[in-house]
Formats: structure tokens, C-alpha cells, sequence
């Protein structure tokens, strides 16, 4: 670490690497999300809070190429470069690490994020232009560590990172997690090249533009073993509602957003906060259209009405399979019933339903995929998202899946849209055409078709984004 002990540090810049619309969408690209990442805009608050000067260049949101990036670090001039990365994301993160490091052999290359936290040793060595990793929560590490930077202290004393030992890999000491989110600065939508026009949901997830996504809570308290939780723990933390209200306020007034979509997974956890973020928002005058994550066991009818009253008009439940053992199996700790109850009260309520599924479980046969599908049919529900397996660093289901079936656990290959693991009970095939299956029987359906042609006809500017995601649609199950 010799190399970089002692480098003055100023102007950073805070970088999501390039990945394109097709290699996150595949054929669904055209119906793709654009929006930023809450991670790297906080990050760059906090640094700027801290008297750094903080850049921020969302080449994956952007759908910006490497070159771009490039000229873009070669006008900025930065001594760090921050970089966050998922396993989809991994091998581009290092493709920017080795090009920063051409343009400045001295630039201190620090790599965070989901993929880094969960496999930090077997990463810094296949990845040699990575300088220093943050594992976990970056903000508390991310300022100690450009402090001991400057001083040229020892960098094993600051806690939460994974440094280059000699010829081995080092972990200093586990951070702890933030105690009070909101001793937190707000994140740094400034940094954003035209936000909010420039950045868009899914056509499907909004009513409105301009958008923007917001992140509430940290951590989630379930034990799902297809999860990944290195970052933000189970321990659940929310934001007060005060804070999510002058956070809202200041995307409205400032920014002019018209539509939010919250990101959090477990939203609606807490009902006396979610009742007093909905009765702000009400009484604000506003007029947001907003769309949220929720689990079927966290909400009521009650909990349900007040929102849509605040301007909810979707929620998104992880269903996942519509098979009681495979629910078990990976600790979903739902039941099927309860499922079924709350998709009615929602749409009692007037919102619209989205179910995520995933197919391929450990188990899963041709006949628990069947009824999976029956169950989507049957439920209440207006969209679905399917997808197939994928066993990522971090899950417990990444340690066990070679037990149950066939695992490829090539990095690359885990994007979300190439078939990874295969259940012994079924072949790769089987698996594949399944997913398209679903999708066409629940989307061809009249009733579904009359759905999208109602939500049209009162809201005549869907259309674009209808013809879009339908485009999408189509190439998907055509294949």
C-alpha cells in the first residue's frame, strides 16, 4: 500500500461503470430503468459534507460508453476513483480501474457495492487494479478512510475495508452498522449531469415524469436464502418520517419531481412511519403519483387504503413461487394464503398489483413451475416479473445450489438473464421455456389485454411506454 499511503486526496469522483441497457435488459432493454444510484449520491454527500470535492458519473443510467467515462475522468482530473459494482457489473468496474490507472498510474482506485462485499478476498485477487475495497455501509468508511489517505496513516486501522497485504489480501477490523440514518446529509442530486429529466424508471413504474427513486430504511429482517444482506444487514433502520418528508419536499420543490419510487424493501414495515409519511404527503398539496416494494405479511387493508389515499397507485410483492414447499424451502416465510389476501386488499384499495417470481428454485420441477403459473393466473394481479434463478455471492442458496442441481458459478454469466443453475428435476431448456411460457400466458390473456387497454384509455400518455414494454414483450417470448 506503499503507493498510495500519503497521496493527497481532493476531488473525487464516485463512478457506476458502464452496462449497457442490453447487457442489464437483454431483449427487454427497450423497456429498461435509467434511474441513478442512491448509494453513489450519498456517498458524494457525505464526502462533500466533509470538505471533498465529489463527482459523480452514472455511466450505467446514462447508457454511457468507456470512452466517455474516460474523457470525462481525464477533465476532471480526480486523485480517487469510487467505484460501485454487482456481479453483473464487476469485470466492467475493473475494465475502469485498469483505464483510470493508464490515464494516472497514481489515481487510488477504491471498488464498494453488493458484489465486493460478499467475495472481497477472492476479488482483490482476481482484479489486481483495484487498489482498496469498502466492504458494507461506505459512508462512516469511506471518510475515515480518505482521512488516514492524507495523513498517511496506517490504512489496517480503519475498520470495514480489504486491503493488498504483500502477496495476500488482508481484512481490517467489521464496521458497524449506522445507528441513526438520519445523521446523514440528503443524497447529492446536484452531482446529476440534468436530473431528474435525464433518468426514468421502467415504462411501468410511473404515472408521471419527471421521477425520481428513493431509499428509506436500511437492512431487512428476513432470512430469504436467495438474498444477499453484506451490506445493510438484517437489522432493519429507517429514516424518520421527518426526514423522508424534507427529502420528498426537497425533490419537489427544488427538483420539480412528480413521481416517486421507493426502493426500499420493507417500506411498508413500520405503519405509524408509512402513516405519517402518507399524511404529508396528502396534506402537501403536491400531488405525487408514487410506487413502492411491499411484503404480503406487512400491510392491511387499513395500512393499504392510506397510502393509495397519499398517491400510491402500485405495489410491487416478492411472491416468488406459487408452491407452499419451495416457499419453505427458502425461507420466504409467507404463506400462500396470505398472499392471495393481500393482493385483494390492495386492489380493494384501488392500487394495481405486481408480483416478482422466480423460477427455477431448488426442487422445482415441470409441475411446481405449472402451478406457479396457475397460481399467477388465478391471483389478483395486473403485472408479474419472471425470473430464473441466479445463486449470487453473498446468498446462502450460492454456497448449497451444487447440491440441488447443476450451478455454473462463472461471474460473468450471472446477469440475470443467462441460466446459471438448473434444479435436477428439470434441464436448461424446460427452464427457459417455462419463463417465456408464464409470461405469455399471463400477459396474452383478455383479461390482461383489456387491463392495459383501460389504463390507457384514462391515462392516454401510457401509450408510448404500453407500445414500448409490449415491443419488449415480444422479443422476449418470441425467442
Amino acid at each position: 500500500m506503499e503507493n498510495i499511503t500519503g497521496k493527497k486526496i481532493k476531488r473525487i469522483v464516485f463512478i457506476s461503470p458502464p452496462l449497457s441497457l442490453e447487457e442489464r435488459y437483454g431483449d427487454l432493454a427497450g423497456a429498461g430503468s435509467s434511474m441513478p444510484s442512491l448509494g453513489l449520491l450519498m456517498l458524494g454527500a457525505v464526502a462533500r459534507r466533509a470538505g471533498y470535492e465529489p463527482f459523480v458519473i452514472e455511466a450505467a443510467a446514462e447508457n454511457m460508453p468507456l470512452r466517455q467515462v474516460m474523457d470525462r475522468l481525464a477533465e476532471i482530473r480526480p486523485e480517487m476513483v469510487g467505484i460501485t459494482a454487482t456481479t453483473l457489473s464487476i469485470f466492467n468496474a475493473h475494465t475502469v480501474a485498469e483505464e483510470a490507472k493508464k490515464l494516472d498510474p497514481g489515481i487510488v482506485t477504491v471498488v464498494g457495492g453488493p458484489h465486493i462485499s460478499a467475495v472481497p478476498v477472492e476479488t482483490l485477487t482476481r482484479f489486481p487494479k483495484f487498489d482498496i475495497a469498502v466492504i458494507g455501509e461506505g459512508e462512516d468508511t469511506l471518510i475515515e478512510l480518505l482521512s488516514a489517505l492524507n495523513e498517511g496513516a496506517d490504512l489496517s486501522a480503519v475498520a470495514g475495508l480489504a486491503l493488498r497485504d504483500g502477496e495476500g489480501i488482508k481484512l481490517t477490523e467489521k464496521r458497524p452498522l449506522i445507528k441513526d440514518l438520519n445523521t446523514l446529509p440528503f443524497p447529492a442530486w446536484d452531482l446529476l449531469p440534468g436530473f431528474p429529466g435525464n433518468y426514468k424508471p421502467t415504462p411501468f413504474r410511473h404515472l408521471q415524469l419527471p421521477a425520481a427513486p428513493l431509499v428509506t430504511s436500511r437492512g431487512c429482517p428476513n432470512n430469504c436464502i436467495f438474498c444477499d444482506r453484506t451490506i445493510f444487514g438484517r437489522a432493519c433502520r429507517l429514516f424518520s418520517a421527518e426526514y423522508v418528508i424534507e427529502m420528498i419536499r426537497e425533490l419537489v420543490e427544488k427538483y420539480g419531481v412528480r413521481e416517486l419510487v421507493f426502493e426500499d424493501d420493507t417500506f411498508v414495515m413500520n405503519k405509524p412511519r408509512v402513516t405519517k409519511i402518507c399524511q404529508a404527503m396528502k396534506e402537501s398539496g403536491w400531488n405525487l403519483t408514487w410506487t413502492c416494494l411491499g411484503r404480503v405479511d406487512m400491510v392491511d387493508q387499513d395500512l393499504l387504503n392510506i397510502m393509495r389515499e397519499a398517491g400510491c397507485w402500485q405495489i410491487a410483492y416478492g411472491v416468488e413461487s406459487g408452491n407452499q414447499d419451495i416457499l419453505d424451502l427458502v425461507e420466504k416465510k409467507i404463506k400462500l394464503e396470505r398472499v392471495s389476501q393481500a393482493l385483494k386488499w390492495t386492489k380493494k384499495s384501488g392500487m394495481l398489483t405486481k408480483g416478482f417470481f422466480i423460477l427455477g428454485f431448488p426442487t422445482e420441477t415441470k409441475a411446481s413451475i405449472q402451478r406457479t403459473v396457475d397460481f399467477a393466473k388465478r391471483e389478483a394481479l395486473d403485472d408479474i416479473s419472471v425470473f430464473k434463478l441466479t445463486p449470487l455471492p453473498g446468498s446462502r442458496i450460492y454456497e448449497i445450489a451444487g447440491e440441488y442441481g447443476t450451478f455454473d458459478n462463472d461471474w460473468r454469466k450471472m446477469n440475470l438473464l443467462d441460466t446459471v443453475f438448473v434444479p435436477k428435476d428439470l434441464t436448461q431448456k424446460e427452464l427457459e421455456d417455462s419463463a417465456k411460457r408464464m409470461l405469455k400466458e399471463f400477459y396474452l390473456r383478455p383479461k390482461t389485454v383489456f387491463s392495459y387497454l383501460a389504463r390507457v384509455i384514462k391515462n392516454p400518455s401510457l401509450i408510448p411506454a404500453v407500445l414500448l414494454g409490449f415491443g419488449a414483450f415480444l422479443k422476449t417470448v418470441k425467442k
